[in-house]
């Protein structure tokens, strides 16, 4: 599959650097035409680009990045349909422990 076309901007996200960049898909292998569907993508200098796919410290903070970014505008369940895995639990989990009188439906203003 090719990459849809993007409009580069031969700048690294993760470190600044201009030159010569790659599209790094945040989640890869059999997740990878999920990255292209939903621009899960991010553009990475050659060194960061490495460090993403040889660093698992690093590959997941990008995807607990990109959940985050994504639940901006979308709803977890819309999420976990998608990815079926979670990488934000624990702040989520830490939410709701420093704002236990928060029931589950708190949040949600009546109309």
């Amino acid at each position: 599959m090719r990459d849809k076309a993007r409009k580069k901007k031969h700048r690294c996200q993760i470190c600044g650097e201009y030159g010569v960049t790659h599209i790094h898909h945040i989640f890869g292998g059999r997740w990878r035409t999920v990255s292209e569907a939903n621009d899960f993508v991010i553009e990475l200098c050659p060194f960061c680009h490495a460090k993403a796919h040889g660093n698992a410290e690093f590959s997941k903070a990008l995807k607990h990045d990109c959940q985050m970014e994504f639940l901006e505008t979308h709803s977890m369940d819309e999420w976990m349909e998608l990815m079926h895995r979670n990488w934000v639990e624990n702040e989520i989990k830490k939410d709701r422990q420093s704002f236990p009188e928060l029931g589950p439906f708190d949040d949600i203003e009546e109309r």
